[in-house]
């Protein structure tokens, strides 16, 4: 009965059964893994020294390529040097000068800094430009090289002088050069080199108090703004027909006074000049008609308009007839 129920000796002996596969991938599934870096590398005399030929191997086809390309550089220098800038071909042989105006060609010839023989293409043409632009009077600047003629073209638009300024406060005293200052309509002043006889017959404006004095800078004066606007206007009423204006003098900040060809003197506000212009021309119409010689004339007043005359004016039709006569003086008004 005992041997029997014994576990035979085969049986006691056999391995325990192996987990479900399903178990063993789940295991795996949430194991965490491990990296390691190995250097492999093997140091010897015998490899260090193949790595110091190879590095000097190498340093020697750095030192070459670096040989060759100076010795391209130089070869190249060389080349433009003897082709193009010491060609006799691109050297500059004369500069002609086109413009009109007060600047006269010797001084805009002598401000490009040029010499003859320098070579067309080393130029520096925006240095050049600018040099040229720095002259007060000039007010644009075209510049052309002709590499055949070896020419230099140069196209300067000058600022073109409506009126002397006159300020003794500032050193400016008109028709006279160096000392005298011209104006163009932009407002801008520069020095007069030389007066020409387009300059000297030019209207004066009179400007005591004026503070700015900046030779090619717009003057930013209301006044003189005002002056310039006014002698246009005058110059523009002299084209057809009527007296030229000889001066104008700033005088306050609210007034102006014109003097024309005829000897009249007709003062202006620094406001409203197109309504004192009407006046102005209603006036001088009516004086031709009559043969009137205006003495001077206030055109500030805006009801009745002080007149003066150099003679005793005709003033036929202009009274009534029922009025008493009476001596007429050589001072009216009319409105």
């Amino acid at each position: 009965m005992k041997s029997r129920n014994m576990a035979s000796p085969k049986k006691a002996s056999a391995p325990a059964k192996k987990p479900p596969r399903s178990a063993a991938k789940r295991q795996s599934r949430w194991a965490g893994g491990v990296t390691m870096d190995v250097c492999l590398r093997v140091d010897s005399p015998k490899i260090r020294e193949m790595e110091k030929q190879a590095a000097q191997r190498r340093g020697f086809k750095w030192a070459l390529g670096l040989i060759i390309i100076i010795c391209f550089l130089a070869l190249l220098k060389i080349t433009v040097q003897e082709s193009i800038l010491k060609n006799p071909q691109f050297e500059l042989r004369d500069v002609a000068v086109q413009t009109s105006g007060p600047l006269t060609v010797e001084k805009i010839v002598r401000a490009t800094l040029l010499t003859r023989g320098e070579n067309l293409l080393s130029i520096n043409m925006r240095a050049l430009h600018t040099r040229l632009r720095q002259l007060p009077p000039v007010k644009d600047v075209s510049i052309q090289r002709d590499f055949d003629a070896g020419l230099m073209t140069l196209r300067i638009t000058q600022r073109q002088p409506v009126a002397w300024l006159d300020c003794p406060k500032l050193g400016m005293i008109p028709c006279r050069p160096e000392v005298g200052y011209l104006l163009d309509h932009e407002a801008v002043p520069f020095p007069c080199d030389v007066v020409t006889e387009s300059t000297v017959g030019l209207p004066v404006i009179r400007y005591a108090d004026l503070s700015q004095k900046t030779a090619g800078t717009a003057i930013q004066d209301l006044q003189l703004t005002a002056a310039l606007r006014l002698l246009k206007e005058l110059e523009l009423r002299f084209e057809q027909g009527q007296p030229q204006v000889r001066s104008i003098e700033i005088q306050t900040p609210y007034s102006m006074v014109a003097s024309f060809a005829d000897k009249s003197v007709i003062t202006f506000g620094v406001d409203d000049l197109d309504l004192q212009l009407a006046r102005l021309d209603r006036v001088r119409i009516e004086a031709r008609l009559r043969q009137w010689e205006i003495g001077t004339l206030n055109l500030l007043a805006r009801q009745n308009v002080p007149i003066t005359f150099r003679k005793a004016p005709d003033l036929a039709g202009l009274q009534p007839q029922s009025s008493p006569t009476v001596s007429v003086s050589k001072s009216t008004s009319v409105r």
